[in-house]
């Protein structure tokens, strides 16, 4: 099941010259700092944004280990991914970093 509202979301550019999953990452993140994925939420499985941002399963991967990295996300094992307790205040204070 694909949720319309991550099918209008902001897409990876294949065309761009940052790479795919670096794309993913921040478009993820962004949804974390702006609260659209709110702490304590699950994120979209990999099959989803596989299917919503044309991607293979190791770009997804490498973003989500991207987030996972800088403590956004964190993943418990039989029940998905979720945006951590922080998520929001580190996404932002990395945005402003960059």
């Amino acid at each position: 099941m694909v949720m319309t509202e991550e099918r209008e979301a902001a897409r990876v550019n294949h065309d761009a010259a940052m790479p795919v999953y670096r794309q993913l990452a921040a478009i993820l993140r962004d949804q974390i700092a702006s609260g659209h994925l709110a702490a304590g939420r699950v994120i979209p499985t990999e099959k989803v944004l596989m299917e919503v941002h044309d991607l293979g399963r190791d770009s997804v991967r490498k973003a989500l280990a991207l987030l996972r990295e800088a403590q956004l996300i964190e993943s418990v094992p039989g029940r998905g991914t979720f945006v951590t307790e922080n998520g929001q205040a580190l996404a932002l204070e990395q945005a402003k970093g960059q």
